[in-house]
């Protein structure tokens, strides 16, 4: 392996992505074509845990990839530091496994002579999340991000139903107009600094802030980014086109989409704040005490609405809401620990979520129940799934030994050390509204009496093959395993920030 392989590992990710979405519909069949997104995956993974064990013992912490040779600011980059390493093993693992989790769900749900579009989308969908983690510059970002847009609208409206028709289209607009506030926002950066690559963007601010000179563009600036990833990651009040996307898009589609689209985008506001603006830049803009009153609205709104629902999949859309609102939280504290916290819930949100969507959507398609009332006795005819959900579930509500339980305590060390211990009480609410929502799917499908599955749902097991559990199996030992070591996976996370 050459010497310098390693500094190349950000570009040929996403490089291997975008040929593979070329190559495949030139494969003769769709198994063929699902073979070789695997192996791509995995590709991408392998390298990503090359990258860490490369940056683990750099002096540096970090370094950037130009792509040509014009040089700053004509050049575009790629930056790579723990933090990007982390979340691109986790973004690839977590698409791979869900890949494989769902196949039966979206192979019965796409039809036959389309599912080469849906591995093309799959692709391209990774490849524009891995662009989001590693670029440095932000009209690269811009770029990725509508290439990230059209993918998961594909990924959405697959199913070609007419309710996921009709949620692609609310998605798409509200997507169009996320990506046009974004690109006004980067437009005015760019007009008032000359710059697009991230480090040159951060000297122009912090010398036109000395000086308090485009005080009120800035902020302006800072406003129509924010707002952009607000809706495209479903932040609450802009959260109204997700609960329907989730809610009829296939289980893969679903999983994806809360586990890892979203999370591109925040991603991306977390590199506008630290690295082009500067936190202390944001402090002055007393832009901070928004962020954290959006992500603290999120929280209790999607806690509650998730109570409310009557669906399986709808009640998880929710609670993405809610989570979402937990990650604005750890930002809005603008202190290390409240960053490093929201960053290791990106990574609890991810494996968790997308574990429990596969499982609703193997509930879904063996045995035909949506609604939760009729989930009763479930621990009986569909006991490997219904143990994962409840893990799952337990982690969302923050039960030890998940790593949900070490999200939660993360948060509450971040708040404990902030001066804003009050939000404690706000995070004790709405992890019990977890329990409320949770608990009950859990209790029904164990605790309705084993006699009563005999009238109510045929006691014959209703399992989906190895092939769909394997990939949720090792999804839940994620949810132990990280939770067991999690101190090692916020170490990363928080040597990666160091850097950012």
């Amino acid at each position: 392996m050459p010497i310098d392989f390693q500094l190349n590992v950000p570009f040929l990710c996403i490089f291997i992505l975008m040929v593979t979405a070329i190559v495949l519909p030139l494969l003769k069949s769709n198994n063929m074509m699902r073979a070789t997104t695997f192996v791509t995956m995995s590709v991408v993974a392998i390298f990503s845990l090359v990258l860490i064990l490369y940056l683990k013992d750099n002096e540096a912490g970090y370094f950037t990839y130009q792509l040509g040779k014009a040089g700053a600011p004509w050049t575009n980059e790629l930056r790579a530091g723990m933090f990007e390493a982390v979340m691109a093993l986790v973004f690839s693992v977590v698409m791979m496994l869900s890949i494989a989790g769902g196949y039966k769900s979206y192979k019965d749900d796409i039809k036959e002579d389309k599912q080469y579009a849906y591995y093309v989308l799959m692709n391209m969908l990774t490849a524009s999340l891995l662009a989001l983690v590693y670029t440095n510059d932000l009209f690269t970002a811009y770029v990725f991000i509508e290439i990230n847009t059209v993918a998961a609208c594909g990924i959405v409206v697959a199913k070609e139903t007419g309710e996921t028709v009709w949620a692609t289209i609310k998605y798409f607009i509200m997507s169009a107009l996320g990506s046009g506030l974004l690109l006004f926002g980067i437009s005015i950066l760019y007009t008032i600094t000359g710059h697009l690559l991230m480090d040159g963007l951060n000297s122009s601010i912090q010398q036109l802030v000395s000086t308090g000179t485009y005080m009120f563009p800035l902020i302006v600036a800072f406003a129509f980014i924010m707002i952009s990833v607000c809706v495209k990651s479903a932040l609450f009040p802009f959260h109204s086109w997700l609960p329907d996307a989730h809610g009829s898009a296939t289980a893969t589609s679903s999983a994806i989409l809360s586990g890892l689209v979203l999370k591109g985008y925040i991603i991306l506001l977390i590199k506008v704040i630290y690295r082009i603006y500067g936190i202390e830049t944001i402090a002055t803009l007393n832009v901070l005490p928004v962020i954290l009153i959006l992500g603290l609205a999120a929280m209790m709104y999607g806690s509650i609405m998730a109570v409310m629902q009557k669906e399986i999949k709808q009640m998880i859309a929710y609670s993405s809401v809610a989570q979402v609102g937990y990650i604005f939280m750890g930002i809005g504290l603008g202190t290390k620990l409240g960053l490093d916290a929201a960053v290791f819930h990106i990574v609890t949100h991810a494996i968790t979520k997308a574990m429990l969507f596969l499982n609703a959507g193997t509930i879904i398609k063996q045995a035909h129940v949506k609604k939760l009332k009729n989930l009763g006795n479930f621990g009986y005819t569909m006991p490997i799934t219904m143990a994962l959900f409840t893990l799952g579930a337990l982690s969302m509500i923050g039960i030890p030994p998940s790593i949900g339980f070490s999200s939660k305590w993360n948060f509450a060390e971040a708040i404990m050390t902030s001066d804003k211990v009050w939000i404690i009480l706000l995070l004790a609410i709405s992890s019990l509204l977890n329990a409320l929502y949770y608990l009950p799917v859990v209790i029904r499908a164990y605790f309705n009496g084993k006699d009563a599955a005999v009238q109510s749902v045929s006691i014959e097991r209703k399992e989906g093959v190895l092939a769909e559990l394997l990939p949720m199996i090792l999804l839940g030992i994620s949810i132990v395993c990280f939770g067991l070591y999690s101190d090692v996976i916020f170490n990363f996370i928080s040597v990666g920030l160091t850097h950012l």
